[in-house]
Order: structure tokens, then C-alpha cells, then sequence
């Protein structure tokens, strides 16, 4: 819905008529119109328009174009993927889809409602969904190898600290029909009734994916572990959760440096060792195969944590249960038997009198404050080991950023080929969005790698013009998005 503002420009106000959009529960501003005075406005009204100023959306575009120059993505998937006519390149193509990604993610044929109140219609002309389609059919698997080996190899060269590495792997679930790539498996949002899709990213401190790839939904991460050591620098550190523990993976990394956890229900011999509170305890043991250096931690506020979530778990489950065998029914047992075996607490709860095994669960809850790390790192300290592990939540936080900015989903797409360039864009989306809040925390601390978007989605710039004269000029409600946008010279894109 349109509204008349008054905005001083030049020491002088103007009207000024304004669309919003509630985008990710906030409004922001989509369009401008600069009418200028009464008089103009009047003109307006009687049919002599005589608009003389404009703005678009422009912080997110320009940030991504001053990312373009360092990292020229969009030669380097020209010359990979081919470009020989005169029209938007599949580099040209990539670029829009990351604008549209970091500004207002939309479907493929949304960008072309998109385009006309951003800064990126200045660059290209309107392209609908088919265009997309038909590069997307282009794309093959080699394809996205290589970008990806060259923007990494790009990345590397800017001067990131690649020495430790942190992997994990995430899912999104999807309402398409089963197929190659849209499969059942482990939700981590818990619908199990859907299919899904994978995807891992190995990243550094700062959030920066060097490798990224999506795969079935129903390929367990430990089997994704080997395509991604091959990519790794082999002087890295690299730091796994424990859904990628197996002997062959720890066989595949014997010649590098690593850190995982052990899965303490398996290691109950590890309890027994007299490591205090906030404290840890080191020992030797051979696990997955290979004598390993084992780190024994306790943390009261990861307790804490976890006892708090165990227990809402806890709860539901056994009101659930309860609520199954008091229902009579003929298999009511059966039913609360699996379920309680599903929840893994088929032994804290003791069917039929739903009884709570104190002592079980006295070392349930002993158990979410400790942490075993086995490593074959020997010339670090344990805490500097212990710290290290922590930081891996760093990846987690870019599977957050990635679900919650809308990056990869929802996923328009519904054959397999198509999936998988969606995501690899998706992902090269995201890497941007690392690579810009980077900068923009050199210029100021406070800025999240979530913040990082509001702040450039609400930098606008303004055309007004004056005879045959056009003056360009960048406006932002919040003076922290000006000064940020002015130190990092976004200006000089226009």
C-alpha cells in the first residue's frame, strides 16, 4: 500500500511516496517515488506529471558487486561454463540470483517482480523463470566442481585463515515427491513424514564456507565425510561432530590433524574417571581403530543447557506414554514400548507402571555435562583443544543464518538436476553474505552476520533529477547503515 512521506533533501522537504513489504516479519521499504514539492504534487494531480527524484534498493546489490571485484566470479563461471553470445552470461545469471538472495529471496520467476524496485535493474534487463531454467539445465555436476575449486582457491587468496575447519552437515525438509534427491531420513526439525534434503558445509572461524555440496536426504553424513577431506588443505585442522565418526573416516584422516567426540553412551568406562566440575581429565585410548589422545571435560553451564532440554523431552515423552497405555487399547503397550525405544528412554521408563529408574537417570543427567574430545594432536593444550571444539558451533550458526534468512528454502524446483544447481547457488549466496559481514565487521564490531543484511537491505539510493542533470546519492533511515556503507565506499559501484 502506497503513503506519502515528507523527507528533507538538500535542507529542503520534499513529498515523497513510499511502498512497504513485511519481509522476515519486518517492514521494509521496496519503492520510492521522490515528488518533490506541493506545487509538484499538484502538477501531479492535474495530470502534469513532473517527477524529479527516485530510489532503489541498493546496499545488498552494491555490497555483492564490491565482493565481485575481488573475487570475479563472474569470469570465472563464464569461462568454466562457456559464454558466447552478447546477452546476460551464466555469470551474469549467478550474480542476479545471489542479489535476489541476500535482498528478497524469491522464486525464479519472483525475481522478476523483484527487479524493478532494486539497484540490480540498473545492470540487467527484466528476466523471467525461464531464463533461469534454461541455464540451469547447462549446469552439471563438473561445472559446479569447478567454481567451486576456483572461488575457494579465490577466498583462500584473500587472506582468510583457513588453518582449522569446522564440518557439519544440516537438512531441509521439502513438500516434493520422492526422488533422487528428496528422500526420507533423520529430520532435524522432526518431520520425519517429509522428504528432505542434505547438505554440508566445512567453514572457518569466520563463518566462511570454503566447501560446500548438497546430496539425498536419506545419505547418512558419515558416508559425505570422504568428499570432503579431499577438498580440505591437508594442513588443517579439522573438526567434526560425532555423526562422522567411523574407522574408515579416521583411517582416511591418519596423516592430518583432527578433533572429535566420542558418544559417551558407548564409552562408559570414560565415567569413571574423577574429572570435576568445570575441570577435565586426559588419557589414552583406542578408538575407531587408532590409539587416540582422550579429553574428558565438565561443564556446568553445558549442563545446565542440556538438562533443561532433556527435560522438556523428558516430560512430553512420558506424559505421551502415560496417555498410550491408560487408552486400553489392544496394542497400547507395543505402541508405548517403540515409542519409548524411539526416544531412547526405554530404560529410564519402566513400562507397565511407568516407573522412573532413579539411578538411570541420575546418570543420564551426570552425563549432559560431559564432553570426551579424541584427537591425535599432541603439541596443543587441552583447553586450547576443549576451546577449539566449542568454536564449531560456528558452522552450526551458518546452517542457522542460511534456514532463517530463507537462502536455500523453499525450493521451487522438482527434479533432481535442478535441486542440486539451486542449493550450489544457494549456498554461493550464502558464501557472499560471510564475505560481506567480514567487511563490514572491520568497520564496526557490533555487526552479526544476521544484522549484516538489515543493514544493507535498508540502504537505498536516491536519483533526483535536475534538468539533464542526475544526482546520485545514498539514504538510509539508520545512521549507522550510512556510515557503514560510506566506509566501504558502496558509492563507487553506482
Amino acid at each position: 500500500m502506497p503513503f506519502l512521506v515528507w523527507k528533507t533533501i538538500g535542507g529542503k522537504k520534499r513529498l515523497v511516496m513510499r511502498w512497504n513489504k513485511r519481509i522476515n516479519g519486518k517492514a521494509r521499504i521496496t519503492k520510492e517515488i521522490y515528488i518533490g514539492d506541493m506545487e509538484n504534487l499538484a502538477r501531479i494531480v492535474t495530470g502534469h506529471v513532473d517527477v524529479d527524484a527516485y530510489s532503489l534498493s541498493f546496499g545488498t546489490t552494491a555490497s555483492i558487486l564490491l565482493m565481485e571485484r575481488d573475487i570475479g566470479i563472474r569470469s570465472l563461471i563464464d569461462e568454466i561454463v562457456g559464454h558466447n553470445g552478447t546477452g546476460m552470461s551464466p555469470g551474469d545469471y549467478f550474480l542476479l540470483f545471489i542479489m535476489n538472495r541476500l535482498s528478497d529471496p524469491e522464486s525464479k520467476s519472483g525475481i522478476e517482480r523483484w527487479m524493478p524496485g532494486d539497484f540490480a535493474s540498473t545492470l540487467y534487463g527484466k528476466k523471467g523463470s525461464q531464463d533461469f531454467w534454461n541455464l540451469m539445465d547447462r549446469i552439471t555436476d563438473e561445472h559446479m566442481h569447478l567454481i567451486m575449486k576456483a572461488v575457494s582457491e579465490k577466498v583462500r587468496a584473500m587472506g582468510y585463515d583457513f588453518s582449522r575447519i569446522f564440518v557439519d552437515a544440516s537438512t531441509m525438509y521439502t513438500f516434493m515427491e520422492e526422488n533422487d534427491m528428496a528422500r526420507k531420513g533423520h529430520n532435524k526439525k522432526h518431520r520425519y513424514d517429509l522428504n528432505q534434503i542434505s547438505y554440508y558445509i566445512a567453514a572457518n572461524y569466520d563463518y566462511i564456507p570454503l566447501f560446500w555440496n548438497a546430496y539425498a536426504g536419506n545419505v547418512h553424513d558419515s558416508k559425505t565425510f570422504p568428499d570432503m577431506v579431499r577438498q580440505i588443505p591437508e594442513d588443517s585442522i579439522i573438526i567434526f561432530d560425532r555423526g562422522y565418526n567411523s574407522a574408515d573416516n579416521v583411517r582416511l584422516i591418519e596423516n592430518r590433524k583432527y578433533i572429535g567426540a566420542l558418544v559417551l553412551s558407548d564409552h562408559s568406562d570414560l565415567l569413571d574417571l574423577p574429572v570435576g566440575e568445570d575441570s577435565f581429565i586426559e588419557t589414552e585410548k583406542t578408538v575407531y581403530g587408532r590409539k587416540h589422545r582422550i579429553i574428558l571435560y565438565h561443564s556446568s553451564k553445558l549442563q545446565r543447557k542440556r538438562i533443561i532440554s532433556f527435560m522438556k523431552k523428558f516430560r512430553k515423552a512420558y506424559i505421551r506414554t502415560r496417555n498410550m497405555v491408560e487408552s486400553g487399547d489392544s496394542d497400547s503397550m507395543e505402541r508405548a514400548m517403540s515409542y519409548l525405544e524411539s526416544r531412547n528412554l526405554n530404560e529410564t521408563i519402566i513400562l507397565p507402571d511407568m516407573h522412573v529408574d532413579h539411578e538411570r537417570m541420575k546418570r543420564r543427567l551426570k552425563l549432559l555435562g560431559m564432553n570426551a574430545l579424541f584427537t591425535d594432536i599432541a603439541d596443543m593444550s587441552a583447553d586450547a583443544i576443549i576451546d577449539l571444539y566449542r568454536k564449531r558451533n560456528r558452522v552450526e550458526h551458518c546452517f542457522r543464518t542460511i534456514n532463517t534468512m530463507d537462502i536455500a528454502f523453499p525450493i521451487y524446483h522438482w527434479t533432481p538436476q535442478k535441486i542440486k544447481v539451486h542449493m550450489f547457488m544457494s549456498l554461493l549466496a550464502y558464501l557472499f553474505l560471510a564475505l560481506i559481514y567480514n567487511r563490514m565487521r572491520s568497520v564496526d564490531e557490533r555487526v552479526s552476520l544476521v544484522s549484516a543484511r538489515d543493514i544493507l537491505n535498508s540502504v537505498r539510493i536516491q536519483y533526483v533529477l535536475s534538468g539533464k542533470e542526475v544526482t546520485k546519492k545514498i539514504d538510509s533511515a539508520s545512521l549507522e547503515a550510512r556510515r557503514i556503507a560510506e566506509e566501504l565506499n558502496l558509492m563507487s559501484v553506482a
